[in-house]
């Protein structure tokens, strides 16, 4: 299983909480109808929602939430034992009074000290209501349809939910322009996706263009967020603006996101908070990822954040184990000439990887002890047997076990005559760990003619139907 050195790192974000200087702290009342139990104070950052704060509501249902350690603003909630939940908002106002009946939350909430906190309660329960309304509709258009699909009343459904949805739009526009610089208002903008200009240029059949449409869509995603409000991190928004982008909008070329991640950390340089996030986020989802080839994008973060020493957040012993794993992985990228590797063979003659005339030469690393090696190997020497007379294809098969005996037992036994046998750890030159990031087996890398790494960690499986449709859209032009 592939290891991750970010996990730590998370939980470093979340602690970017407190230091903050021109933030501060609060003092919550809350009072509802539980008593003598315990309420917990939570909030959003990023993907992830963390305890803040808890307090016991006392015999009345009293609760008391104090501070004094600096908080930054953003939407805050309040959890109750039974899981239910009241999102409030956390900003200039720190000394706020909360009344509430927890089985109807919005409809019941009274608010006092905190406007910010009426006018997004009023567009809680306003939503919250069209929403009942519109789905009530969906409802009884889905089964008019299902029963009659021919019936008027369908279009009087349609328009009705039409008239709904632009009610509520309209809505949010007018509370938009009355409260330009409240965070109800940058996270309703901030959940705007462009608008496509109506002009769209037609196709020669009659049809919209639909490239210019996504590249508007994608060139405008950003025009709706405010990238200097760090506030918007502690809400809902945020991370799942800069997900869809990168996993959805962005093509998943590892070059072009590449492209887009030094463009957007740029954009986001000005604001702390929003860099070490954005930073964060780009390089864990990048190391992790399970996508061939997307581990170049993790290399070139790195060496644009993590290497020069702008990752303030991480100490220097973090800041190296980073900078070392990106080492070892930058050498083996899809696209480098495989690094070399002179090893001996069962007869202790030293076979040169790159001495090796192939098409395609598939680098296998395994171990005779290996659990899964012995599930693997054998799916290896079927392929290659039934394909090695059709095809200019060899197996460089690299033994990491320091036993000469093992290896050259586990060779007969499992029957990998055909295959170029080395053993990895009898080397005259190259360190097959350190040049192939090899930290566990089996693993499979395959080169081309040039050796030129064009796949890297593929199951055994998916060795035919890459090599298939590699031969019929290479990625490099010989």
């Amino acid at each position: 299983m592939k290891k991750s050195i970010f996990p730590m790192l998370l939980f470093l974000v979340g602690l970017v909480f407190f230091h903050p200087a021109n933030a501060q702290g609060y003092r919550i009342t809350l009072k509802t109808n539980w008593k003598d139990t315990s309420i917990l104070l939570g909030y959003y950052y990023g993907k992830y929602q963390y305890v803040l704060d808890t307090a016991k509501a006392d015999k009345t249902g009293l609760a008391v939430f104090e501070k004094k350690d600096t908080v930054r603003g953003g939407i805050y909630f309040f959890v109750f034992p039974n899981k239910k939940f009241l999102e409030f908002i956390l900003d200039k106002d720190r000394k706020i009074s909360f009344e509430a009946d927890t089985s109807d939350l919005i409809n019941t909430v009274k608010v006092k000290g905190s406007e910010d906190n009426v006018i997004f309660n009023q567009y809680q329960r306003y939503v919250t209501a069209r929403g009942k309304e519109v789905e009530e509709l969906s409802k009884k258009l889905k089964n008019l349809k299902d029963k009659n699909p021919k019936s008027d009343s369908i279009k009087i459904l349609e328009d009705k939910i039409k008239d709904l949805t632009d009610e509520v739009n309209t809505y949010k526009n007018d509370l938009v322009k009355k409260y330009p610089q409240s965070l109800l208002t940058k996270t309703l903008i901030a959940s705007k996706d462009p608008e496509i200009p109506e002009n769209v240029p037609m196709l020669e059949n009659g049809k919209k263009d639909s490239l210019y449409i996504y590249m508007y869509y994608r060139k405008h995603y950003w025009d709706n967020i405010d990238l200097t409000d760090d506030r918007l991190l502690r809400t809902p928004v945020f991370h799942n603006k800069l997900e869809t982008y990168f996993t959805k909008v962005v093509p998943q070329i590892p070059d072009t996101i590449i492209k887009e991640a030094d463009a957007f950390i740029d954009k986001v340089k000005g604001n702390k908070e929003l860099f070490k996030y954005v930073s964060w986020y780009l390089t864990y989802t990048y190391e992790t990822s399970q996508v061939m080839g997307m581990d170049a994008v993790f290399v070139y973060l790195v060496d644009k954040i993590y290497r020069p020493g702008l990752a303030y957040w991480v100490s220097e012993n973090t800041r190296k184990k980073i900078v070392d794993r990106a080492d070892k992985i930058k050498p083996n990228l899809i696209g480098k000439i495989a690094p070399e590797l002179v090893l001996i063979d069962t007869a202790n003659n030293l076979v040169s990887l790159h001495s090796i005339k192939a098409k395609y030469l598939v680098v296998y690393f395994w171990d005779p002890q290996c659990g899964h090696c012995a599930k693997e190997t054998p799916k290896l020497i079927e392929y290659f047997n039934r394909v090695k007379d059709s095809m200019d294809i060899k197996v460089y098969a690299v033994c990491t076990d320091t036993s000469l005996t093992r290896w050259k037992k586990g060779i007969k036994e499992k029957h990998m005559e055909n295959f170029i046998n080395v053993n990895g750890t009898r080397t005259a030159y190259g360190n097959f760990h350190e040049s192939y990031d090899i930290y566990s087996t089996p693993v499979v890398y395959i080169l081309d003619q040039r050796k030129r790494i064009i796949a890297k960690r593929l199951p055994v499986e998916q060795i035919g139907s890459f090599i298939i449709q590699y031969d019929k859209k290479p990625l490099f032009k010989d």
